[in-house]
């Protein structure tokens, strides 16, 4: 009795413990694997601000079409020259600030086909994680847009 009450108290916590561990996966996602693999032109994705127009035609890193971005990128890649020249801590944290506010915007807000988006976004977050490798929230947003890559199937851009 005590060693069937013993092996059903160890396979509650490791059904536990597997169970905290694993990520819940969208519901997009699921109903994407019953169906067969599609080449990633005709793949369905969600329609959201990451998702949308994925399958315009696009060259790599070309912003224009939203005006805030061209901007915003602008400002991005000043800031980067200016700290480039300087070298200096104020000129860093603003360049950092400037990336990561060009980079999520591209990701999160811009109204650009994925391959406008994408690829210069995550140059902006590789460029920040450059200056600050230990800049969570360009980790993150980066490591999105890389398994976004890996979901279609896609390389990811160097």
């Amino acid at each position: 009795m005590a060693h069937k009450l013993k092996s059903a108290l160890i396979l509650i916590i490791i059904s536990f413990f597997i169970s905290s561990c694993t990520k819940e996966v969208p519901k997009e996602l699921l109903e994407n694997q019953t169906k067969p693999k599609q080449n990633v032109q005709q793949q369905e994705m969600p329609d959201d601000s990451i998702h949308r127009n994925l399958r315009q035609s696009t060259t790599d890193s070309d912003v224009k079409g939203d005006s805030k971005a061209e901007e915003l990128t602008k400002e991005a890649d000043e800031a980067d020259a200016k700290y480039e020249k300087t070298k200096s801590e104020g000129d860093k944290k603003t360049c950092i600030q400037k990336q990561l506010t060009a980079a999520n915007y591209l990701m999160f807000e811009a109204n650009l086909s994925p391959k406008k988006k994408y690829r210069p976004a995550l140059k902006r977050y590789r460029r920040v994680l450059e200056l600050d490798p230990g800049n969570k929230e360009a980790m993150e947003n980066k490591r999105q847009i890389e398994e976004i890559y890996e979901q279609m199937g896609m390389p990811i851009p160097d």
